[in-house]
């Protein structure tokens, strides 16, 4: 049986051909995951405006277009075809991912498009601003958020990281939402949008790397996992404190969040 890179997770999905092409889409996101990370250091810490800081700028978004596409991609793989076979706990093979944690990621992936959207130069992404698009777009992200959260709580285990995904993620697109200007209006809101939408997107990079490369590097010191524990991530599972330690992590978004809220309605009005 195949297995991923890095991580050795089951590839299973009938055939040669199928596997390989879920592994090139594996291979591309994992290459773009990482080189956002190392384009965002160098768009940071360039000064603002500067050909450095457009051009890594550029690297950087279109890095993340193409790890939320491929993630988008994977993740509805792993949730529509050969289920079972890819969610089982083989010998010589890690742990597959939770069912929460695949629905968190398919929902951040589209959020990145839609944060992405709104914070680059319109010529990079889109063209003119269409009104019903700046509405439906946000509105549509939040109502899925929000099923997606029942179907966690109700259905699966609510007491994981995924849900601290999910809710930062709407809290984000909330704030792009309601900090949307017209050209004519205040260019410091259009800044610190991008700034804010950005140095979000900068941050899910760097945890998303070493969320992918750190478990790595204990699976090439250590070895196959020979176990072949049953895999429970479909099911309903206790209550763990680390779930609170998600939160700690999570946190200042939403602190961070409700501060430019409120300084960008200001601006608006200024």
């Amino acid at each position: 049986m195949e297995s991923t890179f890095l991580l050795h997770k089951p590839v299973s999905y009938g055939s040669a051909l199928a596997n390989d092409v879920f592994l090139t889409m594996l291979l591309f996101h994992i290459l773009a995951g990482a080189l956002a990370p190392i384009a965002a250091i160098v768009a940071i810490t360039a000064r603002g405006g500067s050909r450095s800081h457009v051009r890594s700028g550029r690297w950087f978004a279109w890095s993340m277009v193409i790890v939320a596409l491929t993630g988008i991609v994977l993740d509805v793989a792993r949730l529509c075809w050969f289920v079972t076979e890819n969610h089982t706990k083989y010998a010589g093979y890690t742990m597959p991912s939770t069912y929460p944690a695949r629905l968190g990621f398919l929902f951040v992936g589209l959020c990145i498009l839609y944060i992405l959207r709104e914070v680059m130069p319109p010529r990079v992404f889109r063209g003119q601003s269409n009104g019903a698009a700046d509405t439906v777009m946000p509105g549509l992200l939040v109502a899925t958020g929000l099923v997606l959260t029942l179907i966690i709580t109700l259905r699966l285990n609510p007491w994981t990281g995924a849900l601290w995904m999910i809710w930062t993620f709407i809290l984000i697109v909330i704030v792009m939402a309601r900090t949307i200007t017209s050209p004519a209006q205040n260019r410091a809101t259009d800044v610190a949008r991008h700034r804010f939408g950005m140095s979000c997107l900068a941050a899910f990079s760097w945890w998303g790397a070493l969320q992918g490369f750190g478990p790595a590097i204990p699976i090439a010191i250590k070895g196959d996992d020979p176990s072949t524990n049953a895999y429970l991530g479909n099911q309903p599972g206790p209550f763990s404190l680390a779930f609170f330690l998600f939160l700690v992590g999570w946190a200042p978004f939403f602190f961070l969040a409700a501060y430019l809220i409120r300084r960008f309605t200001k601006l608006r009005h200024t």
